[in-house]
């Protein structure tokens, strides 16, 4: 009488991890890959959010001509050795912050809000948005629009006879 032993030989289970150990190192490949598309996206986000929510603001305020009611004002940040400078944008009338715009490495780096563009109708608008910090993955974008005044862009016609 032969006895059967019924099982796996030694060869078996180790194809069958190796096997494995692929599946598992590309389910981990995936979810880091994942992961990473999610930061980038939500970096982006956050900047088109901000973006929208600062030209809405100024687009408002410059159509009716209240473009200097706000300015780009340096903020410093600290928490215990580590300080952080940011661009905020800002009402100025009621001394507001609006919202933050970006993040440099020194409280100099804020640029003007806005510039007259010789017309005297409209201003160009230039926006930092993002992380602009040297020496680190910056994500810093420079936004540039022209808001034009109605009041002064829209002029009474003559009559014509």
């Amino acid at each position: 009488m032969k006895q059967y032993q019924y099982g796996f030989t030694l060869v078996e289970l180790m194809v069958a991890m190796a096997i494995g150990t692929v599946i598992i190192l590309g389910a981990g490949q995936l979810f880091l890959t994942t992961f990473q598309t999610f930061q980038t996206v939500d970096k982006v986000s956050r900047k088109q959010e901000t973006l929208i929510f600062a030209v809405s603001t100024l687009a408002e305020a410059g159509r009716k001509g209240d473009i200097g009611d706000y300015a780009i004002v340096s903020d410093e940040r600290g928490s215990g050795s580590d300080t952080r400078h940011y661009c905020v944008l800002q009402n100025e009338d009621q001394s507001q912050p609006t919202v933050d715009l970006a993040q440099f490495d020194d409280e100099t780096a804020c640029p003007t809000l806005s510039v007259s563009s010789g017309n005297g109708v409209s201003h160009i608008v230039t926006l930092p948005i993002g992380d602009c910090r040297e020496g680190v993955d910056a994500t810093c974008d420079h936004i540039t629009f022209t808001i034009s005044e109605r009041d002064k862009a829209i002029s009474p016609q003559e009559p014509t006879s």
